[in-house]
């Protein structure tokens, strides 16, 4: 298969090499001139600006995928919604057979610990949320498949938040917060693997949460962390009031997928022993 990528950040070089490892043809586009993973070829282009993009015309890719994060100067408007409307505005739709954009949890508005799954109506309570759904809806009018892969918090070796956070009491949650989680192998490895499910026909739909399933408070995940490194731990807070929410992943476990961290222990034990 012949696979356009715009974007090759953290998450997207490990997209990449994800991709190229399952022998696909790989088209990176990216705005800065650091070189892509070895295999892929480069063009090298910002896709906010509109001007640059014709040269997208001459490709001929069977699966696009949208997966660029905003930088510094560019507004999410300007990244999510109006780099994609220009990307659409430009690709060779005619040998397209599916269309995949990185979309976010945080299109789900809940916020009392309540549970969301695939079927949840996706009701933003945020600017980003609006952008980010905005952005989803540009896919409704294609000709081909497209899916909008709602991924949860990303963590990994080098997306270390809640570890710089268990360092810092003063920021020690105060009350129960619900979070959800994903390690980037595993986002990565989602990827290519629809991009197989696209390649064995299946019909996919046009939207699916991407996690891993195990939601834990925040204190709780700091609490094990702490054990894991000897540190003194966060207190319990009270029970109440909750906050954030409890996402369950069933389609992507329906998909026969299976996730290498399956929770965040497993993936925190992985980047403990990786730092020492």
């Amino acid at each position: 298969m012949r696979v356009l990528q715009i974007g090759c950040g953290g998450l997207g070089s490990l997209i990449a090499q994800a991709t190229l490892a399952q022998g696909h043809a790989l088209t990176i586009v990216r705005r800065s001139q650091q070189p892509v993973p070895a295999g892929a070829q480069a063009l090298y282009l910002d896709v906010v600006a509109q001007a640059q993009l014709p040269a997208l015309s001459s490709l001929q890719p069977d699966i696009l995928l949208y997966c660029l994060a905003p930088v510094t100067g560019q507004t999410y408007q300007q990244t999510y919604v109006d780099g994609l409307r220009h990307v659409l505005a430009n690709v060779a739709m005619a040998s397209l057979k599916h269309v995949f954009f990185i979309s976010s949890t945080g299109i789900y508005g809940e916020n009392q610990g309540e549970w969301i799954n695939d079927d949840t109506p996706a009701v933003p309570a945020d600017e980003g949320g609006h952008i980010m759904l905005a952005a989803e809806q540009l896919l409704a009018a294609l000709p081909c498949g497209h899916t909008a892969l709602r991924v949860s918090g990303i963590y990994g070796p080098q997306r270390l938040y809640l570890l710089r956070l268990l360092q810092n009491s003063e920021r020690w949650p105060t009350q129960v917060h619900w979070t959800n989680r994903v390690h980037e192998q595993d986002v990565a490895a989602a990827v290519v693997h629809f991009y197989q499910q696209v390649i064995d026909g299946a019909v996919l739909p046009e939207h699916c949460i991407v996690t891993d399933g195990v939601p834990a408070t925040q204190h709780e995940v700091l609490q094990w962390l702490a054990t894991q490194q000897q540190v003194p731990a966060p207190p319990t807070p009270p029970l109440q009031p909750q906050s954030g929410k409890r996402i369950r992943n069933q389609y992507l476990q329906q998909t026969g997928f299976k996730l290498q961290f399956t929770d965040y222990q497993a993936g925190y034990a992985s980047i403990l022993s990786s730092l020492q």
